[in-house]
Protein backbone atom coordinates (compact mmCIF):
# COMPACT_ATOMS: atom_id res chain seq x y z
CA UNK A 1 0.00 0.00 0.00
CA UNK A 2 1.26 3.46 -0.76
CA UNK A 3 0.24 7.10 -0.63
CA UNK A 4 1.56 8.74 -3.77
CA UNK A 5 5.30 8.01 -3.90
CA UNK A 6 5.37 6.97 -0.23
CA UNK A 7 5.41 3.13 -0.16
CA UNK A 8 4.18 1.93 3.24
CA UNK A 9 4.00 -1.85 2.71
CA UNK A 10 5.32 -4.22 0.10
CA UNK A 11 4.75 -7.98 0.36
CA UNK A 12 3.95 -7.49 4.04
CA UNK A 13 2.37 -10.24 6.11
CA UNK A 14 1.16 -10.24 9.69
CA UNK A 15 -0.53 -13.02 11.63
CA UNK A 16 -2.18 -12.54 15.00
CA UNK A 17 -3.03 -15.76 16.81
CA UNK A 18 -5.41 -16.22 19.72
CA UNK A 19 -3.93 -14.90 22.96
CA UNK A 20 -1.20 -12.86 21.29
CA UNK A 21 -0.61 -9.17 21.88
CA UNK A 22 1.09 -6.98 19.32
CA UNK A 23 2.27 -3.40 19.62
CA UNK A 24 3.29 -1.52 16.51
CA UNK A 25 5.70 1.36 17.00
CA UNK A 26 7.33 3.72 14.56
CA UNK A 27 7.74 7.30 13.52
CA UNK A 28 4.84 9.41 12.30
CA UNK A 29 3.88 8.68 8.71
CA UNK A 30 5.18 5.11 8.65
CA UNK A 31 1.72 3.55 8.31
CA UNK A 32 0.70 2.47 11.82
CA UNK A 33 -2.77 4.03 11.62
CA UNK A 34 -3.13 2.97 7.99
CA UNK A 35 -2.52 -0.66 8.99
CA UNK A 36 -5.34 -0.44 11.53
CA UNK A 37 -7.60 1.17 8.94
CA UNK A 38 -6.81 -1.65 6.49
CA UNK A 39 -7.65 -4.19 9.22
CA UNK A 40 -10.98 -2.46 9.89
CA UNK A 41 -11.87 -2.07 6.17
CA UNK A 42 -11.70 1.73 6.36
CA UNK A 43 -8.88 1.74 3.80
CA UNK A 44 -8.70 -0.62 0.85
CA UNK A 45 -5.09 -1.65 0.24
CA UNK A 46 -3.57 -1.27 -3.22
CA UNK A 47 -3.03 -5.05 -3.26
CA UNK A 48 -3.81 -7.93 -0.92
CA UNK A 49 -6.27 -7.85 1.94
CA UNK A 50 -6.84 -8.53 5.61
CA UNK A 51 -8.39 -11.88 6.54
CA UNK A 52 -10.21 -12.58 9.80
CA UNK A 53 -11.37 -15.88 11.22
CA UNK A 54 -15.15 -16.30 10.90
CA UNK A 55 -17.20 -15.01 13.86
CA UNK A 56 -14.34 -12.91 15.27
CA UNK A 57 -15.48 -9.69 16.91
CA UNK A 58 -13.11 -6.79 16.32
CA UNK A 59 -13.20 -3.68 18.48
CA UNK A 60 -11.57 -0.51 17.21
CA UNK A 61 -10.90 2.61 19.24
CA UNK A 62 -12.22 5.33 16.97
CA UNK A 63 -11.68 8.54 18.92
CA UNK A 64 -13.78 10.41 16.36
CA UNK A 65 -16.83 8.11 16.41
CA UNK A 66 -20.21 9.79 16.20
CA UNK A 67 -22.12 9.71 19.48
CA UNK A 68 -25.52 11.26 20.13
CA UNK A 69 -24.64 14.38 22.08
CA UNK A 70 -27.57 14.21 24.48
CA UNK A 71 -26.65 10.69 25.64
CA UNK A 72 -25.19 10.45 29.15
CA UNK A 73 -21.93 8.63 29.85
CA UNK A 74 -23.72 5.90 31.81
CA UNK A 75 -26.29 5.29 29.05
CA UNK A 76 -23.53 5.13 26.43
CA UNK A 77 -21.61 2.59 28.54
CA UNK A 78 -24.76 0.53 29.14
CA UNK A 79 -25.28 0.36 25.37
CA UNK A 80 -22.35 -2.10 25.32
CA UNK A 81 -24.83 -4.59 26.80
CA UNK A 82 -27.82 -3.76 24.59
CA UNK A 83 -28.46 -7.40 23.60
CA UNK A 84 -28.48 -8.51 27.23
CA UNK A 85 -30.93 -5.78 28.24
CA UNK A 86 -33.19 -6.85 25.36
CA UNK A 87 -32.91 -10.49 26.48
CA UNK A 88 -33.89 -9.46 30.02
CA UNK A 89 -36.99 -7.66 28.69
CA UNK A 90 -37.96 -10.74 26.68
CA UNK A 91 -37.35 -12.96 29.74
CA UNK A 92 -39.70 -10.83 31.85
CA UNK A 93 -42.31 -10.89 29.09
CA UNK A 94 -42.06 -14.69 28.89
CA UNK A 95 -42.38 -15.06 32.68
CA UNK A 96 -45.58 -12.96 32.54
CA UNK A 97 -46.87 -15.20 29.75
CA UNK A 98 -45.87 -18.26 31.80
CA UNK A 99 -47.77 -16.93 34.80
CA UNK A 100 -50.87 -17.12 32.60
CA UNK A 101 -50.30 -20.84 32.06
CA UNK A 102 -47.82 -21.18 29.17
CA UNK A 103 -45.31 -23.90 30.11
CA UNK A 104 -43.36 -23.31 26.90
CA UNK A 105 -42.90 -19.63 27.78
CA UNK A 106 -41.61 -20.59 31.24
CA UNK A 107 -39.16 -23.05 29.70
CA UNK A 108 -37.78 -20.46 27.26
CA UNK A 109 -37.64 -17.82 30.02
CA UNK A 110 -35.62 -20.19 32.22
CA UNK A 111 -33.13 -20.76 29.37
CA UNK A 112 -32.82 -17.00 28.83
CA UNK A 113 -32.33 -16.51 32.57
CA UNK A 114 -29.45 -19.01 32.54
CA UNK A 115 -27.94 -17.26 29.52
CA UNK A 116 -28.15 -13.88 31.28
CA UNK A 117 -26.38 -15.32 34.31
CA UNK A 118 -23.72 -17.01 32.16
CA UNK A 119 -23.00 -13.76 30.29
CA UNK A 120 -22.67 -11.74 33.51
CA UNK A 121 -25.82 -9.64 33.14
CA UNK A 122 -26.22 -9.23 36.88
CA UNK A 123 -22.71 -7.79 37.26
CA UNK A 124 -23.04 -5.16 34.50
CA UNK A 125 -23.22 -2.26 36.97
CA UNK A 126 -20.10 -3.53 38.78
CA UNK A 127 -18.22 -3.92 35.49
CA UNK A 128 -19.21 -0.44 34.34
CA UNK A 129 -18.13 1.02 37.69
CA UNK A 130 -14.76 -0.79 37.51
CA UNK A 131 -13.96 0.50 34.01
CA UNK A 132 -15.31 4.00 34.68
CA UNK A 133 -13.22 4.27 37.86
CA UNK A 134 -10.12 2.92 36.13
CA UNK A 135 -10.32 5.50 33.34
CA UNK A 136 -11.27 8.38 35.64
CA UNK A 137 -14.80 8.76 34.32
CA UNK A 138 -16.52 8.55 37.69
CA UNK A 139 -14.77 11.77 38.69
CA UNK A 140 -16.29 13.42 35.61
CA UNK A 141 -19.79 12.21 36.55
CA UNK A 142 -21.51 9.33 34.77
CA UNK A 143 -24.78 11.29 34.46
CA UNK A 144 -23.05 13.96 32.39
CA UNK A 145 -24.01 14.34 28.73
CA UNK A 146 -21.44 13.43 26.10
CA UNK A 147 -21.66 16.94 24.61
CA UNK A 148 -20.32 18.41 27.87
CA UNK A 149 -17.06 16.44 27.62
CA UNK A 150 -13.66 17.47 26.34
CA UNK A 151 -12.14 15.53 23.44
CA UNK A 152 -9.96 13.48 25.82
CA UNK A 153 -12.87 12.65 28.11
CA UNK A 154 -14.97 11.64 25.11
CA UNK A 155 -12.18 9.33 23.90
CA UNK A 156 -12.06 7.73 27.39
CA UNK A 157 -15.81 7.07 27.21
CA UNK A 158 -15.41 5.40 23.81
CA UNK A 159 -12.52 3.30 25.14
CA UNK A 160 -14.56 2.33 28.22
CA UNK A 161 -17.44 1.07 26.09
CA UNK A 162 -15.03 -0.87 23.91
CA UNK A 163 -13.48 -2.54 26.95
CA UNK A 164 -16.94 -3.44 28.29
CA UNK A 165 -17.88 -5.04 24.94
CA UNK A 166 -14.87 -7.41 25.26
CA UNK A 167 -14.23 -8.02 21.55
CA UNK A 168 -12.01 -10.95 20.49
CA UNK A 169 -9.55 -8.50 18.92
CA UNK A 170 -8.96 -5.01 20.25
CA UNK A 171 -7.33 -2.44 17.94
CA UNK A 172 -6.15 0.68 19.74
CA UNK A 173 -4.59 3.51 17.74
CA UNK A 174 -2.51 5.65 20.12
CA UNK A 175 -4.76 4.94 23.14
CA UNK A 176 -2.46 6.69 25.59
CA UNK A 177 -2.78 10.12 23.88
CA UNK A 178 -5.62 11.05 26.23
CA UNK A 179 -4.66 9.03 29.32
CA UNK A 180 -2.48 10.16 32.21
CA UNK A 181 0.07 7.88 33.86
CA UNK A 182 -2.40 6.49 36.41
CA UNK A 183 -4.96 5.57 33.74
CA UNK A 184 -2.29 4.08 31.46
CA UNK A 185 -1.24 1.83 34.36
CA UNK A 186 -4.84 0.80 35.01
CA UNK A 187 -5.43 0.07 31.29
CA UNK A 188 -2.26 -2.00 31.08
CA UNK A 189 -3.29 -4.08 34.13
CA UNK A 190 -6.87 -4.44 32.84
CA UNK A 191 -5.75 -5.66 29.42
CA UNK A 192 -3.21 -8.04 30.99
CA UNK A 193 -5.88 -9.67 33.11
Amino acid sequence: HSFGDNLLYKEAELTLNKGEHIGIVGQNGTGKSTLIKICTDQVVPDAGRAYWQPDISVGYLDQYAEILKEVTIIDFLKSAFKELYEMEEETLRLYEKGAKGSQNALSVAARYQEELERKGFYSIDTNIQQVANGLGLTAVGLERSIHQLSGGQRAKVILAKLLLEKPDVLLLDEPTNFLDKEHIGWLSDYLSS
